[in-house]
Protein backbone atom coordinates (compact mmCIF):
# COMPACT_ATOMS: atom_id res chain seq x y z
CA UNK A 1 0.00 0.00 0.00
CA UNK A 2 1.32 3.57 -0.92
CA UNK A 3 0.73 6.75 1.45
CA UNK A 4 2.07 10.32 1.32
CA UNK A 5 2.76 13.02 3.75
CA UNK A 6 4.53 16.42 3.61
CA UNK A 7 7.30 17.54 5.26
CA UNK A 8 10.02 20.29 4.78
CA UNK A 9 14.15 20.40 4.49
CA UNK A 10 16.01 23.47 4.40
CA UNK A 11 18.02 25.27 1.96
CA UNK A 12 20.16 27.99 3.58
CA UNK A 13 17.09 30.05 4.87
CA UNK A 14 14.26 28.89 3.23
CA UNK A 15 12.20 25.62 3.57
CA UNK A 16 11.36 23.94 0.09
CA UNK A 17 8.49 21.15 0.72
CA UNK A 18 9.49 17.21 0.77
CA UNK A 19 6.79 14.69 -0.09
CA UNK A 20 7.43 11.34 2.68
CA UNK A 21 6.23 8.56 0.22
CA UNK A 22 5.71 5.24 1.83
CA UNK A 23 5.33 2.10 0.30
CA UNK A 24 4.68 -1.20 2.12
CA UNK A 25 4.67 -4.82 0.43
CA UNK A 26 4.92 -7.91 0.51
CA UNK A 27 8.52 -9.80 0.46
CA UNK A 28 11.53 -9.92 2.57
CA UNK A 29 11.26 -7.98 5.99
CA UNK A 30 13.46 -4.71 4.86
CA UNK A 31 13.03 -0.82 5.93
CA UNK A 32 14.68 1.42 3.08
CA UNK A 33 15.14 4.75 2.69
CA UNK A 34 15.78 6.60 -0.76
CA UNK A 35 15.75 9.95 -1.89
CA UNK A 36 19.73 11.00 -1.33
CA UNK A 37 19.40 10.47 2.64
CA UNK A 38 21.87 11.35 4.69
CA UNK A 39 23.67 9.90 7.71
CA UNK A 40 21.41 11.18 10.31
CA UNK A 41 18.06 10.82 7.64
CA UNK A 42 19.16 6.93 7.73
CA UNK A 43 19.89 6.51 11.13
CA UNK A 44 15.66 7.32 11.79
CA UNK A 45 15.22 3.89 10.71
CA UNK A 46 16.34 2.47 13.92
CA UNK A 47 14.07 5.83 15.98
CA UNK A 48 11.43 5.25 14.17
CA UNK A 49 10.97 1.40 14.65
CA UNK A 50 11.52 1.49 18.10
CA UNK A 51 8.93 4.35 18.69
CA UNK A 52 6.13 2.80 17.01
CA UNK A 53 6.64 -0.38 18.95
CA UNK A 54 7.08 1.26 22.06
CA UNK A 55 4.13 3.82 21.58
CA UNK A 56 1.69 0.34 21.36
CA UNK A 57 1.44 0.38 17.52
CA UNK A 58 2.72 -2.46 15.50
CA UNK A 59 5.55 -2.31 13.13
CA UNK A 60 5.19 -4.25 9.73
CA UNK A 61 6.82 -7.05 9.14
CA UNK A 62 7.07 -6.69 5.44
CA UNK A 63 9.15 -4.71 2.64
CA UNK A 64 9.08 -0.79 3.59
CA UNK A 65 10.33 1.58 1.04
CA UNK A 66 10.39 5.44 2.19
CA UNK A 67 11.01 7.97 -0.73
CA UNK A 68 12.01 11.45 -0.22
CA UNK A 69 11.01 13.82 -2.90
CA UNK A 70 12.41 15.86 -4.58
CA UNK A 71 15.20 12.74 -4.71
CA UNK A 72 17.75 15.22 -6.17
CA UNK A 73 18.32 17.39 -3.30
CA UNK A 74 20.17 15.81 -0.18
CA UNK A 75 18.23 15.10 2.57
CA UNK A 76 20.04 16.02 6.29
CA UNK A 77 18.52 15.89 10.02
CA UNK A 78 15.99 14.16 11.52
CA UNK A 79 13.03 16.52 10.45
CA UNK A 80 11.57 13.52 8.66
CA UNK A 81 10.91 10.94 11.97
CA UNK A 82 7.32 11.73 12.86
CA UNK A 83 6.02 12.04 9.09
CA UNK A 84 7.61 8.65 8.45
CA UNK A 85 6.28 7.39 11.79
CA UNK A 86 3.18 7.94 10.73
CA UNK A 87 3.07 7.60 7.13
CA UNK A 88 4.03 3.71 8.01
CA UNK A 89 0.91 3.89 10.43
CA UNK A 90 -1.44 4.83 7.80
CA UNK A 91 0.28 2.98 5.07
CA UNK A 92 -0.49 -0.37 7.16
CA UNK A 93 -3.94 0.49 8.36
CA UNK A 94 -3.37 1.18 11.85
CA UNK A 95 -4.97 4.76 11.77
CA UNK A 96 -7.00 6.65 9.36
CA UNK A 97 -7.77 10.06 9.11
CA UNK A 98 -9.19 12.79 6.88
CA UNK A 99 -6.47 15.72 7.91
CA UNK A 100 -3.61 14.17 6.08
CA UNK A 101 -4.11 16.12 2.86
CA UNK A 102 -4.80 19.83 4.97
CA UNK A 103 -1.74 19.14 7.33
CA UNK A 104 1.95 19.12 7.54
CA UNK A 105 4.71 17.47 10.13
CA UNK A 106 7.93 17.92 11.56
CA UNK A 107 10.04 16.42 14.23
CA UNK A 108 13.07 14.00 15.87
CA UNK A 109 11.74 11.17 17.56
CA UNK A 110 12.91 9.40 20.96
CA UNK A 111 13.42 5.67 21.28
CA UNK A 112 9.98 5.77 23.63
CA UNK A 113 7.92 7.94 20.63
CA UNK A 114 8.35 11.22 22.26
CA UNK A 115 9.03 14.33 19.98
CA UNK A 116 11.98 16.18 20.15
CA UNK A 117 12.75 19.70 18.72
CA UNK A 118 14.17 20.45 15.20
CA UNK A 119 16.27 23.50 13.48
CA UNK A 120 14.39 26.17 11.46
CA UNK A 121 10.70 25.62 12.34
CA UNK A 122 9.80 29.25 11.80
CA UNK A 123 11.11 28.59 7.87
CA UNK A 124 9.22 25.82 7.89
CA UNK A 125 5.52 27.31 9.22
CA UNK A 126 6.09 30.15 6.63
CA UNK A 127 6.04 27.40 3.69
CA UNK A 128 3.09 25.79 5.26
CA UNK A 129 1.73 28.54 5.02
CA UNK A 130 2.10 29.24 1.19
CA UNK A 131 1.22 25.83 0.35
CA UNK A 132 -2.68 26.52 2.07
CA UNK A 133 -2.22 23.84 5.14
CA UNK A 134 -4.28 24.15 7.17
CA UNK A 135 -2.14 22.74 10.13
CA UNK A 136 1.70 21.71 10.97
CA UNK A 137 2.31 19.66 13.77
CA UNK A 138 5.40 20.65 15.33
CA UNK A 139 7.30 19.49 18.75
CA UNK A 140 5.77 21.10 21.60
CA UNK A 141 9.12 22.00 23.05
CA UNK A 142 9.67 24.70 20.05
CA UNK A 143 6.00 25.26 18.90
CA UNK A 144 5.70 29.14 20.73
CA UNK A 145 8.09 29.59 17.89
CA UNK A 146 6.12 29.60 15.17
CA UNK A 147 3.33 30.36 16.94
CA UNK A 148 2.30 34.37 15.61
CA UNK A 149 2.82 32.75 11.60
CA UNK A 150 -0.88 33.90 10.73
CA UNK A 151 -2.79 31.49 8.27
CA UNK A 152 -1.64 28.11 9.40
CA UNK A 153 -2.71 26.49 12.72
CA UNK A 154 0.15 25.59 15.20
CA UNK A 155 -0.05 22.13 16.82
CA UNK A 156 2.05 21.17 19.40
CA UNK A 157 2.55 17.39 20.61
CA UNK A 158 4.72 15.50 22.41
CA UNK A 159 4.36 12.05 21.64
CA UNK A 160 3.90 9.96 18.54
CA UNK A 161 0.84 8.90 20.87
CA UNK A 162 -0.29 12.38 21.18
CA UNK A 163 -0.39 12.99 17.92
CA UNK A 164 -2.10 9.99 16.19
CA UNK A 165 -4.95 10.78 18.99
CA UNK A 166 -5.57 14.50 17.52
CA UNK A 167 -5.47 12.90 14.34
CA UNK A 168 -8.19 10.42 14.61
CA UNK A 169 -10.17 12.22 16.83
CA UNK A 170 -9.39 10.76 19.98
CA UNK A 171 -7.95 14.45 21.50
CA UNK A 172 -10.11 17.55 20.32
CA UNK A 173 -7.59 19.57 18.16
CA UNK A 174 -8.68 22.73 19.53
CA UNK A 175 -6.51 21.68 22.95
CA UNK A 176 -2.69 21.69 21.26
CA UNK A 177 -3.45 24.36 18.71
CA UNK A 178 -0.40 26.80 20.31
CA UNK A 179 -1.95 30.76 20.60
CA UNK A 180 0.05 33.54 19.41
CA UNK A 181 1.42 35.00 22.53
CA UNK A 182 4.12 36.36 21.10
CA UNK A 183 2.39 39.04 18.42
CA UNK A 184 2.23 41.97 20.34
CA UNK A 185 5.21 42.99 20.54
CA UNK A 186 5.71 45.24 23.93
CA UNK A 187 7.49 48.88 23.46
CA UNK A 188 9.95 48.37 26.49
CA UNK A 189 12.66 50.56 28.24
CA UNK A 190 16.21 49.02 28.42
CA UNK A 191 16.19 45.55 28.73
CA UNK A 192 20.20 45.37 28.68
CA UNK A 193 22.43 45.14 31.18
CA UNK A 194 24.56 47.93 30.00
CA UNK A 195 23.80 51.79 29.97
CA UNK A 196 25.66 54.64 28.30
CA UNK A 197 25.58 56.18 31.43
CA UNK A 198 28.32 53.89 32.62
CA UNK A 199 30.95 55.44 30.34
CA UNK A 200 32.72 58.10 32.04
CA UNK A 201 33.48 61.12 29.86
CA UNK A 202 34.24 60.10 25.77
CA UNK A 203 31.58 63.04 25.30
CA UNK A 204 32.77 63.25 21.16
CA UNK A 205 32.67 59.19 20.98
CA UNK A 206 29.61 59.13 22.83
CA UNK A 207 27.95 61.83 20.16
CA UNK A 208 29.72 59.61 17.13
CA UNK A 209 27.69 56.38 18.32
CA UNK A 210 24.51 58.08 18.53
CA UNK A 211 25.14 59.38 14.73
CA UNK A 212 26.31 55.98 13.44
CA UNK A 213 23.14 53.86 15.33
CA UNK A 214 20.95 56.67 14.11
CA UNK A 215 22.04 55.79 10.71
CA UNK A 216 23.14 52.62 10.55
CA UNK A 217 26.72 53.61 9.67
CA UNK A 218 29.74 51.28 10.20
CA UNK A 219 31.93 52.84 12.68
CA UNK A 220 35.51 52.19 13.96
CA UNK A 221 36.61 53.11 17.13
CA UNK A 222 40.64 53.78 17.50
CA UNK A 223 42.08 54.16 20.97
CA UNK A 224 44.97 52.88 23.11
CA UNK A 225 44.21 49.95 25.48
CA UNK A 226 41.77 51.03 28.60
CA UNK A 227 40.12 54.14 26.54
CA UNK A 228 36.70 52.44 26.58
CA UNK A 229 36.61 50.58 23.38
CA UNK A 230 34.79 48.08 24.41
CA UNK A 231 32.89 49.52 26.66
CA UNK A 232 31.17 52.15 23.86
CA UNK A 233 30.65 49.21 21.80
CA UNK A 234 29.27 46.84 24.12
CA UNK A 235 26.21 49.91 25.03
CA UNK A 236 25.75 50.42 21.48
CA UNK A 237 23.17 47.75 21.59
CA UNK A 238 21.59 49.35 24.17
CA UNK A 239 20.36 52.35 22.26
CA UNK A 240 18.97 50.96 19.05
CA UNK A 241 15.22 50.96 18.98
CA UNK A 242 13.39 47.60 19.68
CA UNK A 243 13.00 45.01 16.90
CA UNK A 244 9.51 45.45 15.26
CA UNK A 245 7.57 42.32 14.85
CA UNK A 246 9.44 41.86 11.37
CA UNK A 247 12.61 41.81 12.17
CA UNK A 248 11.85 39.75 15.17
CA UNK A 249 10.31 37.27 12.53
CA UNK A 250 13.41 37.93 10.72
CA UNK A 251 16.13 37.67 13.57
CA UNK A 252 14.20 34.42 15.35
CA UNK A 253 13.94 32.64 11.91
CA UNK A 254 17.95 32.52 11.74
CA UNK A 255 18.40 31.33 15.38
CA UNK A 256 16.02 28.62 15.03
CA UNK A 257 18.27 27.39 12.41
CA UNK A 258 21.50 28.11 14.66
CA UNK A 259 20.17 26.45 17.83
CA UNK A 260 16.92 23.88 18.15
CA UNK A 261 15.91 24.87 21.33
CA UNK A 262 14.49 28.31 20.78
CA UNK A 263 11.05 28.53 22.12
CA UNK A 264 10.14 32.03 22.32
CA UNK A 265 9.98 35.02 19.52
CA UNK A 266 13.39 36.86 19.77
CA UNK A 267 12.90 40.29 20.57
CA UNK A 268 16.32 41.89 21.58
CA UNK A 269 18.63 42.92 19.01
CA UNK A 270 21.59 40.88 18.68
CA UNK A 271 25.22 41.15 19.58
CA UNK A 272 27.83 39.30 18.36
CA UNK A 273 31.20 39.85 19.23
CA UNK A 274 33.31 37.18 18.36
CA UNK A 275 36.75 36.09 18.78
CA UNK A 276 39.74 37.30 16.54
CA UNK A 277 40.67 33.08 16.71
CA UNK A 278 37.24 32.30 14.96
CA UNK A 279 37.11 30.18 11.80
CA UNK A 280 36.18 31.37 8.53
CA UNK A 281 33.09 29.37 8.59
CA UNK A 282 32.21 30.60 12.02
CA UNK A 283 32.57 34.22 11.02
CA UNK A 284 30.64 34.42 7.38
CA UNK A 285 28.75 30.84 7.62
CA UNK A 286 29.03 28.06 5.60
CA UNK A 287 30.35 24.43 6.03
CA UNK A 288 29.59 20.60 4.47
CA UNK A 289 25.71 21.59 5.63
CA UNK A 290 25.69 25.17 5.39
CA UNK A 291 24.91 27.16 8.40
CA UNK A 292 24.39 31.19 8.95
CA UNK A 293 27.77 32.33 10.74
CA UNK A 294 28.40 35.10 13.32
CA UNK A 295 27.88 37.74 10.51
CA UNK A 296 24.34 36.69 9.90
CA UNK A 297 23.56 35.99 14.02
CA UNK A 298 24.38 39.53 14.07
CA UNK A 299 21.25 40.40 11.45
CA UNK A 300 19.45 43.27 12.97
CA UNK A 301 21.74 44.19 15.40
CA UNK A 302 25.56 44.43 16.01
CA UNK A 303 28.62 43.23 14.74
CA UNK A 304 31.31 43.90 17.25
CA UNK A 305 35.06 42.84 16.59
CA UNK A 306 37.45 43.81 19.09
CA UNK A 307 40.86 43.97 18.47
CA UNK A 308 40.40 44.27 14.49
CA UNK A 309 43.99 44.08 13.60
CA UNK A 310 44.33 40.51 14.81
CA UNK A 311 41.72 39.44 12.84
CA UNK A 312 43.33 37.24 9.46
CA UNK A 313 43.50 39.83 6.75
CA UNK A 314 41.37 37.24 4.37
CA UNK A 315 38.88 37.16 7.13
CA UNK A 316 38.57 40.56 7.01
CA UNK A 317 38.43 40.60 2.82
CA UNK A 318 35.60 38.17 3.24
CA UNK A 319 33.50 41.19 4.68
CA UNK A 320 33.53 43.03 1.56
CA UNK A 321 30.23 42.10 0.07
CA UNK A 322 28.05 41.15 3.36
CA UNK A 323 28.66 44.83 4.23
CA UNK A 324 27.55 46.36 0.67
CA UNK A 325 24.73 43.28 0.09
CA UNK A 326 23.40 42.51 3.03
CA UNK A 327 23.21 39.47 2.29
CA UNK A 328 25.48 36.22 1.84
CA UNK A 329 25.34 33.47 -0.99
CA UNK A 330 27.36 30.52 -0.13
CA UNK A 331 27.43 27.34 -3.14
CA UNK A 332 27.36 23.62 -2.46
CA UNK A 333 27.03 20.23 -4.18
CA UNK A 334 25.25 22.49 -7.15
CA UNK A 335 23.14 24.55 -4.38
CA UNK A 336 23.20 28.50 -3.27
CA UNK A 337 22.36 28.94 0.41
CA UNK A 338 21.74 32.53 1.17
CA UNK A 339 22.40 33.62 4.46
CA UNK A 340 20.60 37.61 5.19
CA UNK A 341 23.36 39.53 7.32
CA UNK A 342 22.05 42.99 7.73
CA UNK A 343 23.95 44.43 10.51
CA UNK A 344 25.89 47.25 11.99
CA UNK A 345 29.79 46.57 12.15
CA UNK A 346 31.60 48.88 15.17
CA UNK A 347 34.95 47.42 14.93
CA UNK A 348 38.10 48.68 17.46
CA UNK A 349 41.64 48.70 17.44
CA UNK A 350 44.75 50.40 18.52
CA UNK A 351 46.63 52.76 16.82
CA UNK A 352 49.88 51.04 16.59
CA UNK A 353 51.63 47.45 18.36
CA UNK A 354 52.46 48.88 21.66
CA UNK A 355 48.52 50.89 21.21
CA UNK A 356 50.30 54.36 21.88
CA UNK A 357 50.38 56.05 19.01
CA UNK A 358 49.07 59.82 19.56
CA UNK A 359 48.41 59.06 23.20
CA UNK A 360 49.44 62.64 24.77
CA UNK A 361 50.26 61.07 28.47
CA UNK A 362 52.72 57.98 26.74
CA UNK A 363 55.36 57.75 24.47
CA UNK A 364 54.59 54.91 21.84
CA UNK A 365 57.64 52.80 21.10
CA UNK A 366 57.03 51.88 17.54
CA UNK A 367 58.63 53.39 15.23
CA UNK A 368 56.87 55.20 12.25
CA UNK A 369 57.63 52.44 10.14
CA UNK A 370 56.07 49.62 12.55
CA UNK A 371 52.62 51.91 12.47
CA UNK A 372 52.81 51.50 8.44
CA UNK A 373 53.16 47.89 8.65
CA UNK A 374 50.31 47.84 11.31
CA UNK A 375 48.09 50.29 9.52
CA UNK A 376 48.48 47.86 6.35
CA UNK A 377 47.57 44.29 7.99
CA UNK A 378 43.91 46.18 7.74
CA UNK A 379 42.34 46.13 4.43
CA UNK A 380 41.93 49.68 2.96
CA UNK A 381 38.91 48.44 0.61
CA UNK A 382 36.90 47.28 4.30
CA UNK A 383 38.03 50.65 6.02
CA UNK A 384 36.85 52.54 2.82
CA UNK A 385 33.43 51.10 3.87
CA UNK A 386 33.38 52.81 7.34
CA UNK A 387 31.43 55.83 7.38
CA UNK A 388 32.69 57.15 10.56
CA UNK A 389 36.31 56.40 12.47
CA UNK A 390 36.41 58.17 15.94
CA UNK A 391 39.41 58.60 18.03
CA UNK A 392 38.64 57.11 21.88
CA UNK A 393 41.43 58.83 23.96
CA UNK A 394 42.38 58.10 27.28
CA UNK A 395 39.98 59.04 30.39
CA UNK A 396 41.57 61.61 32.28
CA UNK A 397 41.90 61.28 36.28
CA UNK A 398 39.80 64.52 36.84
CA UNK A 399 36.90 62.18 34.58
CA UNK A 400 37.11 58.87 36.15
CA UNK A 401 36.95 60.38 39.81
CA UNK A 402 33.10 61.88 38.55
CA UNK A 403 30.42 60.33 40.07
CA UNK A 404 27.61 62.20 37.94
CA UNK A 405 26.08 60.26 35.14
CA UNK A 406 25.88 61.03 31.86
CA UNK A 407 22.41 60.77 29.75
CA UNK A 408 21.08 57.45 29.69
CA UNK A 409 20.55 54.57 26.78
CA UNK A 410 17.01 55.50 27.09
CA UNK A 411 17.14 59.47 26.62
CA UNK A 412 19.32 58.69 23.33
CA UNK A 413 17.31 55.88 22.33
CA UNK A 414 14.52 58.45 22.26
CA UNK A 415 16.21 60.60 20.01
CA UNK A 416 17.49 57.96 17.81
CA UNK A 417 13.72 57.01 17.51
CA UNK A 418 12.68 60.04 16.12
CA UNK A 419 15.92 60.51 13.51
CA UNK A 420 14.54 57.05 12.01
CA UNK A 421 11.11 57.90 11.76
CA UNK A 422 12.40 60.86 9.88
CA UNK A 423 13.83 58.65 7.61
CA UNK A 424 11.51 55.76 7.24
CA UNK A 425 9.03 59.10 6.62
CA UNK A 426 11.47 60.27 3.76
CA UNK A 427 12.28 56.73 2.19
CA UNK A 428 8.57 55.16 2.32
CA UNK A 429 8.14 53.31 -0.54
CA UNK A 430 11.63 52.76 -1.53
CA UNK A 431 13.49 49.99 -0.55
CA UNK A 432 15.50 52.02 1.79
CA UNK A 433 15.17 52.38 5.68
CA UNK A 434 18.40 54.29 6.67
CA UNK A 435 20.59 56.89 5.29
CA UNK A 436 23.42 54.64 5.42
CA UNK A 437 21.56 52.37 2.56
CA UNK A 438 20.70 55.27 0.11
CA UNK A 439 22.04 54.69 -3.54
CA UNK A 440 23.69 57.40 -5.50
CA UNK A 441 20.10 58.42 -7.32
CA UNK A 442 19.30 59.90 -4.00
CA UNK A 443 22.56 61.69 -3.36
CA UNK A 444 22.05 63.18 -6.90
CA UNK A 445 19.03 64.90 -5.52
CA UNK A 446 20.66 66.02 -2.70
CA UNK A 447 23.48 67.54 -5.44
CA UNK A 448 21.19 68.75 -7.68
CA UNK A 449 18.85 70.81 -5.08
CA UNK A 450 21.77 71.69 -3.28
CA UNK A 451 25.19 74.55 -4.90
CA UNK A 452 26.39 74.66 -1.12
CA UNK A 453 26.57 70.90 -1.14
CA UNK A 454 28.17 70.56 -4.44
CA UNK A 455 30.93 72.95 -3.90
CA UNK A 456 32.14 71.90 -0.17
CA UNK A 457 31.80 68.38 -1.13
CA UNK A 458 34.24 69.09 -4.40
CA UNK A 459 36.32 71.40 -2.20
CA UNK A 460 36.93 68.61 0.58
CA UNK A 461 37.55 65.53 -1.80
CA UNK A 462 40.39 67.52 -3.65
CA UNK A 463 41.77 68.10 -0.52
CA UNK A 464 42.04 64.67 1.05
CA UNK A 465 41.75 63.17 -1.83
CA UNK A 466 38.32 61.15 -1.26
CA UNK A 467 37.56 58.35 -3.05
CA UNK A 468 33.81 58.11 -4.85
CA UNK A 469 32.77 55.87 -1.96
CA UNK A 470 34.36 58.43 0.90
CA UNK A 471 32.60 61.15 -0.60
CA UNK A 472 28.99 59.37 -0.82
CA UNK A 473 29.76 58.20 2.69
CA UNK A 474 30.62 61.79 4.05
CA UNK A 475 27.06 62.99 2.55
CA UNK A 476 25.23 59.74 4.04
CA UNK A 477 26.56 60.74 7.63
CA UNK A 478 25.79 64.58 7.08
CA UNK A 479 22.14 63.53 6.32
CA UNK A 480 22.18 61.62 9.48
CA UNK A 481 23.20 64.29 11.53
CA UNK A 482 20.82 67.09 9.85
CA UNK A 483 18.09 64.58 10.75
CA UNK A 484 19.47 64.21 14.93
CA UNK A 485 18.60 67.96 14.54
CA UNK A 486 15.23 67.81 12.81
CA UNK A 487 17.02 69.88 10.39
CA UNK A 488 15.23 69.46 6.63
CA UNK A 489 18.31 70.72 4.98
CA UNK A 490 22.11 69.25 5.02
CA UNK A 491 23.86 72.62 6.07
CA UNK A 492 27.40 72.82 5.83
CA UNK A 493 27.83 72.67 9.51
CA UNK A 494 26.74 69.09 9.35
CA UNK A 495 29.25 67.85 6.33
CA UNK A 496 31.90 69.55 8.43
CA UNK A 497 31.18 67.24 11.06
CA UNK A 498 30.78 64.52 9.31
CA UNK A 499 34.29 65.23 7.64
CA UNK A 500 35.90 65.25 11.00
CA UNK A 501 34.57 61.88 11.22
CA UNK A 502 36.12 60.78 7.94
CA UNK A 503 39.45 61.93 7.91
CA UNK A 504 40.24 64.75 10.86
CA UNK A 505 39.11 62.40 13.98
CA UNK A 506 42.54 61.12 14.51
CA UNK A 507 46.32 62.50 14.82
CA UNK A 508 47.37 59.17 12.40
CA UNK A 509 48.62 60.71 8.96
CA UNK A 510 46.26 60.10 6.30
CA UNK A 511 48.63 57.80 4.42
CA UNK A 512 48.43 55.19 6.96
CA UNK A 513 44.83 54.42 7.59
CA UNK A 514 42.72 56.57 5.59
Amino acid sequence: MLFKLDSFTLIGIDAIKVSVEVHISRGLPEFIIVGLPGKAVNESRQRVRSAIINSGFDFPVKKIIVNLSPADIKKDGSYYDLPIALSILAASDQIRCGMFNESCFIGELSLDGSINPVKGLISMAEKARGMGRKFFFVPYEIANQASFISGVSIVACKSLVETVKVLTGGEKIEKFICKDKDKNISNRNNHYNFDLKDVKGQLKAKRALEIAVSGRHNIMLIGPPGSGKTMLAQRAVSIMPDLNLEECIEVTKIYSLYEKYVNHLIQERPFRNPHHTISRVGLIGGGINPRPGEISLAHRGLLFLDEFSQFPKNFIEDLRQPLENKTVIITRNNLSYSFPCNFMLIVATNPCYCGYFGDESRKCICSLREVRKFWKKISGPIIDRIDMRVTVARLKESSFIKTECGESSNQIKNRIKKCINMQNERFKGKNVSYNSEIGINIINEWLKNNKNIRDLIYTISRKYNLTARGMVSILKVSRTIADLEESENIKDCHIIEAVHYRVGSNNLDNSICI
